[in-house]
């Protein structure tokens, strides 16, 4: 189930953010591939490249620090 709380802005060309209060996730389009990441003050991480950009953000909104 998609967890609702934090919202997608469409930022430039090639990169969506997702900001919260306490860290965001930023996807970034590159060689035709969706790079997915989480950025906060403790903590970052980068997921997996997806070839879609549905999964990329379904990834990121299923992810434990999705904020509601």
């Amino acid at each position: 189930m998609k967890k609702k709380g934090m919202k997608w802005e469409h930022t430039s060309e090639k990169v969506w953010r997702a900001i919260g209060k306490n860290g965001s996730f930023l996807i970034s389009k590159s060689n035709g591939m969706y790079w997915a990441q989480y950025i906060s003050d403790g903590k970052s991480f980068k997921m997996p490249p997806r070839r879609e950009l549905l999964v990329a953000k379904s990834m990121c909104e299923e992810n434990d620090y999705w904020e509601d």
